[in-house]
């Protein structure tokens, strides 16, 4: 039980650090939605690159890393693993929460303004 507790602690724990950048994109992104004098409302080019495809290109990233030092090798530091992976691992998260929140932000900026 003591593990099954450990182990839920830890994983909440993670996840829990996802909401600062939930909070920031959605705030961000329904803020620039309002603002937006587009008869199609958005956030914006800025909000869009920063909270969508910058968050996009290190899931990808950690993903190659992953698919890269799971192919087999037997010897990952020779076949020039990245150093970078636990790094990345940790910032999954806040890379998650900001699409999220970015997501939520937007549709109800646009439910609004419709």
């Amino acid at each position: 039980m003591s593990a099954l507790l450990s182990a839920f602690t830890v994983y909440f724990l993670y996840a829990m650090s996802s909401v600062p950048c939930l909070v920031w994109a959605g705030r961000t992104a329904y803020a620039g939605t309002i603002a937006s004098r587009e008869p199609r409302p958005w956030p914006g080019t800025a909000r869009t690159i920063l909270w969508v495809a910058l968050p996009l290109l290190l899931i990808f990233l950690y993903a190659w890393n992953v698919s890269d030092t799971a192919s087999g090798a037997v010897n990952a530091e020779a076949e020039g693993a990245s150093d970078w992976m636990p790094y990345q691992f940790l910032l999954l998260p806040s890379a998650l929460g900001s699409i999220a929140g970015y997501g939520i932000g937007f549709i109800t900026g646009k439910i609004r303004v419709a």
